[in-house]
């Protein structure tokens, strides 16, 4: 049985209460003693007795209690150890400063070989060889990290010393009791990063748009997502691609293993090559210290996004058909082949199969990455949808510009429909955030949009002769072209001042509204609205 006293903390009284143990003949098989309290484990303490034990210790000066426990408050600690090694999926292992395992978690039993024998008292050299334990009392149990090997796969090894606790002594001569070694595989390293650079957690709910277009295209990929096989996305530039190559990895039975993406044509041929396969100790010159895994390792168990495949250079893309092949690689300058179980969803804007014709492509390669396929639609086949997208990403951008949201005015609304987005999704959200970054009022318009558009409609004309009257240059609905038209000064002023209050009446649909956005009085712009006839 175990039990708790809690009482002062005076000279002599764990003495009283081992003297009363003692007079009831009772064999203590474990006993702690902190500040106030006392804890002890008894076995032979039967529950009829303890009352009769707790009166007695309840008798002596400065006892205020006497309860029954579950758990001493070592062996808790030791549970919770436990439980916290248990749950870590990467080996851990803990040794003295003779290199014998103190401590070894379930994962480390198992890469070990020995799932049913504890390690513990064995020799750490019986399944690390680099580094020995001479290498870690030399370092006192603090190497950098370094990639080694155990039970025949490759981990980043990271190593902790035990210290001394604080005894008032010179901490600089004081040895490491031992080391903490945590092995992490490069897989839980890609999904640390996944975890890292993805917070959106995008889903296919997440995909902006209701059209019909957009709708058939999200039902497609939803059934391809599940499918565990290479996946090829082709659109044009600014369609979301990778937004759609996120979606399937979510919807897909990957989810909780890592998403990794590499744009192929954001780097030259032999940085590519090591980011996409990593390299191995002394590869190069500049080569990190024990290697570097590459994102198929960091994905292996999930997803890897090449965007921009097209731009893959012939030589990576014979040694990736070899991974689709049978999931297996060697590093950069290594000999050891690694393998891996990844799913590659590829995306482009480019021809493949055109590519893969006329021998700018592999065709065996395309026929690898093509083995399920969607085709994202342009911007301008689902104009139904800018509307959404417009007010998503007006609030987006007002609050990372840290300012009110803005209301998009019926004629932005119109001239972003119009359009023809040439850049797609990525060019309208580049012309809104351009648009409210610079907007000085509260009403985005069109000519807020005109001023800063990347590609504003073409209105201009390559004839001189129509450039020199401004009332044939500008277009027939142009408001100042109209009033120049009206001949008279004053027809002019009317006509500008009736198109003003047309286009602001529908977003400030009352007097008083439209009377503070212009700043006179709510009378003078009623007499003016009665005069123009215009109304809701």
């Amino acid at each position: 049985m175990r039990f708790e006293i809690t009482g002062e903390n005076r000279v002599g009284i764990t003495r009283d209460v081992v003297n009363v143990l003692a007079d009831f003949k009772l064999d203590i098989r474990a006993f702690e003693v902190t500040t106030h309290h006392i804890f002890a484990d008894i076995p032979a303490i039967r529950p009829e007795r303890f009352p009769l034990l707790a009166h007695r210790l309840m008798q002596l000066p400065g006892i205020e209690d006497v309860k029954p426990i579950d758990r001493l408050p070592t062996e808790r600690r030791r549970a919770q150890l436990h439980a916290t090694l248990a749950a870590l999926g990467d080996p851990v292992i803990a040794v003295d400063a003779n290199g014998l395992i103190a401590q070894a978690n379930p994962a480390a039993q198992n890469i070990a070989g020995s799932p049913d024998a504890p390690l513990r008292d064995r020799p750490l050299a019986d399944f690390l060889t680099d580094p020995d334990i001479d290498d870690l009392r030399q370092s006192h149990f603090r190497l950098p990290e370094r990639e080694v090997t155990l039970g025949g796969q490759t981990y980043l090894l990271q190593v902790e010393p035990i210290g001394h606790v604080d005894d008032g002594t010179d901490a600089a001569d004081d040895e490491p009791w031992g080391g903490v070694m945590v092995f992490h595989r490069a897989a839980r390293l890609g999904r640390v990063m996944t975890a890292l650079q993805d917070r959106s957690h995008t889903g296919f709910d997440d995909i902006i748009g209701q059209s019909k277009v957009l709708a058939r295209v999200k039902a497609q990929a939803k059934r391809l997502a599940s499918v565990d096989a290479p996946l090829l996305i082709l659109g044009e530039t600014g369609t979301g691609k990778e937004l759609f190559a996120r979606a399937c990895h979510r919807a897909s039975n990957r989810a909780d293993q890592p998403f990794l993406a590499l744009n192929c044509a954001a780097m030259p041929e032999g940085l590519a090559e090591s980011e996409l396969f990593g390299y191995a100790a002394g590869a190069f010159t500049s080569a990190r210290r024990g290697g570097k895994p590459g994102l198929l390792e960091l994905a292996d168990g999930g997803t890897l996004f090449l965007d921009e495949i097209g731009e893959l250079t012939p030589y990576l893309q014979a040694k990736l058909l070899r991974v689709l092949q049978d999931g297996r690689f060697r590093r950069v300058g290594g000999t050891d082949e690694i393998a891996v179980d990844v799913r590659i969803i590829s995306a482009t804007n480019r021809d493949l199969e055109t590519m893969s014709h006329d021998g700018t492509f592999r065709e065996d390669l395309y026929f690898r990455l093509n083995v399920l396929g969607i085709t994202l639609p342009p911007l301008r086949d689902r104009r139904e949808d800018i509307a959404e997208l417009a007010l998503y990403f007006v609030t987006r951008t007002a609050q990372q510009t840290e300012r009110p949201t803005p209301h998009i005015a019926r004629d932005a609304l119109s001239w972003l429909a119009s359009h023809d987005w040439p850049g797609n999704v990525r060019e309208l959200e580049n012309t809104l955030f351009r648009a409210v970054a610079l907007l000085d009022g509260d009403i985005l318009t069109a000519r807020d949009l005109t001023t800063t558009a990347s590609n504003p409609p073409a209105t201009a004309t390559n004839d001189p002769d129509r450039l020199r009257d401004p009332a044939t240059t500008a277009p027939a609905t142009d408001p100042i072209n109209a009033a120049i038209a009206q001949g008279t000064l004053a027809d002019g002023i009317d006509m500008l001042e009736r198109e003003m209050l047309m286009r602001l009446y529908p977003d400030y649909p009352s007097s008083r509204k439209l009377a503070e956005r212009l700043g006179i009085s709510h009378t003078a712009i009623a007499r003016k609205l009665r005069k123009y006839g215009i109304s809701g």
